[in-house]
């Protein structure tokens, strides 16, 4: 994948998120989707359910809240 960027107006840097987290809005539009999770050895997502990267974890969102359902840390590096 492409070097991240971070969204305009996060100013955070990185923070580690686990599940249960629910996410700025702005981390999880469809620039950051992982269009085919099958070529990073991700599950695929149903539903609701989107990959998204952040930094160099991919993030399972539930797209309706921000709401973080699972996640794989050090996936990009």
């Amino acid at each position: 994948m492409p070097e991240y960027y971070a969204p305009s107006g996060w100013r955070y840097g990185y923070r580690r998120f686990s599940v249960g987290t629910t996410l700025w809005t702005g981390l999880w539009g469809s620039n950051y989707w992982i269009d085919d999770p099958f070529d990073y050895r991700l599950p695929e997502a149903y539903g609701p359910y989107r990959w998204v990267r952040y930094y160099d974890d991919a993030l399972l969102v539930d797209v309706r809240n921000g709401r973080v359902v699972d996640v794989v840390y050090g996936i990009f590096f």
